[in-house]
């Protein structure tokens, strides 16, 4: 048996050096199985041939000591949660690719074009249109979208649909009529992409504040590891200091003496990457943030930004969850079923920020001087009825087709009182089909946890600290204490199959079959990641 290892690790050796570092793990047989020594032989290769575009990405979303300490990518389109539950998070194409449409009076008309681009390249495109010098960043300007403009427009307006990939859109293609059209009479980028791995909202929008990744702008994903250890959460407490580099409506604010109005109405704090610092900045000033909340509050945070007082308790909701309500005919206080007033997943909300946004435009006079301003905003129902209901919902068509009516007010409230305005559309990720749909499977997070304590004999505490959809915080008290290594969790890993993560004892019919295949395609340690860059790079130029 041993022969055989030795012959399998001259193997991988050959294709890959990072494959030489296994022999220590295959030393420590007192601890493995057959199967999963054999399996520790092949983690570095499996990494090794995820190829380059795959692990481009996970190394721009990448820290070490502050993102995962396993690194793994699910199979196909398997994600972490349950039959009900969906998440979204990797670098798999359909979860990277999202529109990115740039439309107005100064924006060339080219219609859509299949140039392969990223959210960073968003950044250097505002300090062009703006007419700025922004510090260099990763992002190129989209050039197509700016041949033959001149000045500078009075408003950029930025949009983001969470959660709705071109996977989403594709699925939907008769729920988006209004950008369809800014599609064709703007400029729109098919092949857009994150550019990063997790694609996660509070990455994602700081990827697209600072033109660049999280492994240069520092906010990795909703939780990372605190310099203590700790696991904290991004833009925790509306704080804005984790994001390393500052935003183009930093920029643009400081350029223009702080005259501009800026400013972003969203969800969460998860998305503040965009707009920036606020009064943390150096120079800096309160730039108006709204962050709406269940029941209609909308708050901020006074010591950095400024609320405006009206945006609090803003009237309408009421009024517009009846009228959702009475569409079906019925006033139930339901829709598709569902609670109106008890989550903020439906249409009516989507209505009510609508109406948010335009007050905010209106009485802060956005966009009605000489002076730019930047106006951003986040409509986070798409990926809160992603996660609930799925992006094959009916759910999903409904708040899609009333962002897209959203839009189209927007629009037309620019044309009307602004005129001299440039918007630009995206989002922050894919979302994920459903596993009826798809036939993927559906990490579930306690099993894992708990199977992974039973492989190392780990009892009275655990030894994933916190799980995410692309990899595993590891316990390092635990881990020291009981002598497990990194090279260890990732074998075990990446034998761990649909069978290990189903804690009953029969698996649901249409799995049967299916008990022995992998959950995983890869699962290796982050510090063994730079390495397996550099052998899927010499794979992919050694290639015929």
């Amino acid at each position: 048996m041993v022969g055989r290892f030795v012959m399998a690790i001259v193997s991988l050796a050959v294709l890959c050096p990072l494959a030489v570092i296994s022999a220590y793990a295959l030393a420590r047989s007192l601890r493995a199985s057959e199967p999963a020594a054999a399996a520790v032989a092949s983690y570095d290769a499996r990494a090794c041939s995820l190829g380059p575009k795959i692990l481009g990405r996970i190394r721009r979303g990448y820290i070490q000591n502050r993102s995962e300490d396993i690194v793994f990518v699910l199979r196909g389109k398997n994600y972490l949660g349950s039959f009900k539950t969906i998440s979204h998070s990797g670098p798999r194409d359909f979860l990277q690719r999202v529109p990115l449409v740039l439309y107005g009076p100064r924006i060339e008309a080219e219609g859509v074009l299949d140039r392969p681009v990223t959210l960073a390249d968003v950044y250097p495109t505002v300090g062009q249109l703006m007419d700025i010098e922004l510090p260099e960043r990763r992002g190129r300007v989209l050039s197509e979208a700016l041949v033959g403009t001149a000045g500078i427009p009075r408003l950029l307006v930025v949009v983001m649909w969470d959660g709705v990939g071109r996977n989403v859109l594709d699925r939907w293609p008769g729920a988006w009529p209004t950008l369809a059209r800014l599609e064709a009479d703007g400029t729109s980028f098919l092949e857009a992409t994150v550019g990063s791995s997790p694609s996660i909202t509070p990455a994602t929008h700081s990827t697209l504040g600072t033109g660049t990744f999280p492994r240069n702008h520092g906010v990795t994903s909703i939780k990372f590891r605190r310099e203590n250890g700790a696991i904290g959460e991004s833009f925790k407490r509306r704080n804005p200091r984790e994001l390393r580099l500052s935003t183009f409506a930093d920029e643009i604010d400081l350029a223009f003496d702080n005259q501009p109005q800026v400013g972003m109405l969203a969800w969460r704090n998860w998305h503040m990457g965009m707009l920036g610092h606020g009064a943390t900045l150096e120079g800096g000033d309160r730039d108006h943030l709204g962050l709406i909340t269940r029941r209609s509050r909308i708050t901020g945070r006074r010591e950095f930004f400024f609320t405006p007082r009206y945006l609090d308790g803003f009237p309408g909701l009421d009024r517009l969850a009846d009228e959702l309500d009475a569409r079906d005919g019925v006033k139930d206080g339901r829709w598709r079923g569902h609670d109106i007033r008890a989550d903020n997943d439906n249409p009516a909300w989507v209505a009510y920020q609508a109406k948010v946004l335009h007050a905010l435009a209106k009485r802060e006079g956005y966009g009605a001087n000489e002076t730019p301003d930047v106006l951003l905003t986040n409509f986070k129902i798409t990926d809160i009825v992603g996660h609930k209901y799925s992006m094959d919902s009916p759910e999903m068509k409904d708040v899609l087709r009333a962002q897209d009516d959203a839009l189209g007010k927007l629009i037309g409230y620019l044309d009307s009182e602004v005129e001299d305005y440039v918007v630009i559309v995206s989002a922050d990720h894919g979302h994920t089909p459903s596993a009826e749909s798809s036939g993927a499977w559906p990490l579930v997070q306690h099993e894992l946890e708990a199977d992974l304590d039973r492989r190392f004999d780990v009892t009275g505490s655990t030894l994933a600290r916190s799980v995410s959809a692309v990899g595993v915080w590891v316990n390092r008290g635990v881990m020291d204490e009981h002598n497990i290594t990194y090279d260890e969790i990732a074998t075990f890993l990446n034998g761990y199959t649909i069978r290990d993560n189903w804690g009953r004892s029969q698996l649901p019919s249409a799995y049967r079959d299916r008990g022995a295949e992998p959950v995983f395609d890869a699962a290796f340690p982050g510090t063994k990641l730079d390495e397996a860059v550099e052998c899927a790079a010499s794979q992919s130029t050694s290639a015929p």
